[in-house]
């Protein structure tokens, strides 16, 4: 994600939505994700004012934004599709993921980051977008902001099962990655 240093914050941090009544204060999903590396780059620019990391255990979190803990959510696990391995994800993670994205107020914006910015954000940020919209919605907002997205399946199954969604989530993250993102069928 290249960004001008002219950039206001209304265009970094655009609402994915007008309105949010789903959400506890009404945030209208002001998000990035993105990398490790491309958060610690821009962090002077994007300003998140809430930050989730998502790293392996045992792994280091270099030189990242500095944020009080109640604005910094850190949650450890792998980038496993595997949900038996030993550092996969587990419905814990998702569970406080979703408690600290309710604690957001109005006006936050939100950092997600995993080491690539690929999998495991994608994955939680397609969950959480789906607290708010429709599965297919929910994919194509995620595609809008971070179109080169590959969502962690064992993740999404875990945010599909977390929503109740049976399913429908799972079914929207099989569509990753795309160039061009295209209206589902039916």
């Amino acid at each position: 994600m290249a960004l001008a240093a002219a950039v206001s914050e209304d265009e970094l941090y655009h609402p994915v939505l007008s309105a949010n009544p789903a959400h506890p204060t009404g945030w209208r999903v002001r998000t990035i994700i993105s990398s490790q590396t491309e958060a610690r780059h821009n962090r002077a620019l994007w300003a998140p004012t809430h930050l989730i990391s998502i790293r392996a255990p045992g792994s280091r979190l270099l030189s990242m934004i500095e944020l009080p803990p109640e604005r910094h959510l850190e949650l450890y696990f792998g980038d496993s599709t595997d949900p038996d391995a030993p550092d996969a994800a587990r419905a814990e993670a998702i569970e406080a993921a979703f408690a600290f994205v309710d604690r957001l107020p109005e006006d936050a914006h939100l950092l997600i980051h995993c080491l690539r910015g690929i999998g495991r954000s994608t994955a939680l940020a397609l969950g959480m977008l789906a607290r708010y919209m429709p599965p297919e919605d929910a994919a194509a907002a995620l595609h809008a902001l971070r179109p080169e997205a590959k969502p962690n399946r064992h993740v999404v199954n875990l945010c599909d099962t977390a929503l109740g969604l049976k399913g429908k989530l799972a079914k929207q993250a099989l569509r990753f990655p795309a160039k061009v993102w295209k209206p589902g069928k039916g």
